[in-house]
């Protein structure tokens, strides 16, 4: 038998206050005295209170939920870019709703009709590969708000998302002072806004730096793909002595592969990464890689989203993360 759901009246009676002081415990308000918000909170607790959200949504005309859609979770680069989001929505009163598209625009469209049908607030997307340019402007007109992250297509939305050409300027300087003449680069297959700008960068930084292209070389998104790279990788023509990264899940898996056919990562070919996930310290050797902040750009990328909540109207706005370099044990100066 179904349990009879607590109502704020008789959280308000239990708790001595009134109605209109509990609904503002409920919206996190800060015009609740400390001890008092504490009682309550205590109060509904041990009541076992659950929010009406069905309720609250028929009120205010929203159901106080978004949906993030992100390519894969095998990098955890969307798993901290998704705490960046969820801390900044949860200040909002705000509960986040992730999905992952595993870069098909086919699943990608069933989770979006999905969201509609839950009738989520706002969308944070980054854009599974092969979308088609019209779709943010679609969810728009389905009256959701819409902000791209890390990757983006179609007219200009709010965006969110890292210097990627910055990135890889920063690195290629750095392995050029380290004695590296003839740098490599691993891309990932997948043809995206965030590989094109890595790639631009990659071609602007040999440019400035006058250091050779000794080739680019994709591999598929996994550790396996990664490590099975690396014999191309010593079979390009021009003998790298230096590999550059479109991320650390690949640095990390060519290291592997590296060490499997003889060749020292550090010692005998410099190896950096993008991103500079947790991973990048555990790695052997320690990794060398730019760091690209996710949770600060899943925080940004809410922020846009509250905004655009509050004003439809806005004009697009750009959050760009800057990127650093952080030096480990992967690249050490060439003797």
């Amino acid at each position: 038998m179904q349990r009879k759901r607590v109502t704020l009246e008789e959280i308000a009676q239990a708790a001595g206050v009134s109605r209109a002081t509990v609904s503002l415990v409920v919206r996190k308000s800060p015009l609740v005295a400390e001890h008092t918000r504490e009682r309550v909170e205590r109060i509904m607790a041990e009541m076992d209170y659950v929010r009406d959200i069905g309720a609250a949504r028929l009120r205010n005309n929203s159901s106080r939920t978004v949906g993030v859609v992100v390519p894969n979770l095998v990098n955890s680069f969307f798993t901290e870019f998704l705490s960046g989001v969820e801390e900044v929505m949860a200040q909002d009163d705000r509960v986040v709703l992730l999905a992952n598209s595993h870069d098909d625009p086919w699943r990608q469209e069933e989770i979006l009709q999905r969201f509609r049908g839950h009738g989520v607030d706002g969308i944070i997307l980054c854009p599974a590969v092969g979308t088609g340019l019209e779709l943010p402007g679609r969810i728009a007109g389905w009256g959701m708000a819409v902000v791209q992250a890390l990757r983006e297509i179609g007219p200009p939305t709010d965006f969110a998302g890292a210097d990627y050409i910055a990135a890889v300027g920063l690195a290629m300087r750095h392995l050029v002072e380290q004695g590296r003449r003839r740098v490599a680069f691993l891309s990932v297959t997948a043809r995206t806004s965030a590989r094109e700008e890595r790639l631009a960068g990659f071609a602007r930084a040999l440019a400035e730096t006058g250091a050779g292209d000794a080739g680019i070389v994709e591999a598929d998104l996994t550790w396996e793909g990664a490590a099975q790279s690396a014999a191309r990788i010593l079979a390009l023509d021009t003998r790298p002595d230096a590999v550059l990264c479109f991320n650390d899940v690949l640095a990390a898996g060519l290291m592997a592969g590296l060490r499997r056919a003889g060749c020292e990562p550090g010692r005998d070919l410099a190896v950096v990464g993008l991103d500079d996930l947790p991973l990048a310290e555990l790695t052997y050797p320690p990794l060398t890689s730019v760091a690209m902040d996710p949770p600060g750009i899943g925080r940004r990328a809410a922020r846009l989203l509250s905004r655009r909540l509050a004003d439809a109207g806005a004009p697009p706005e750009r959050a760009i993360v800057a990127p650093r370099l952080i030096v480990r044990d992967s690249s050490p100066q060439k003797v």
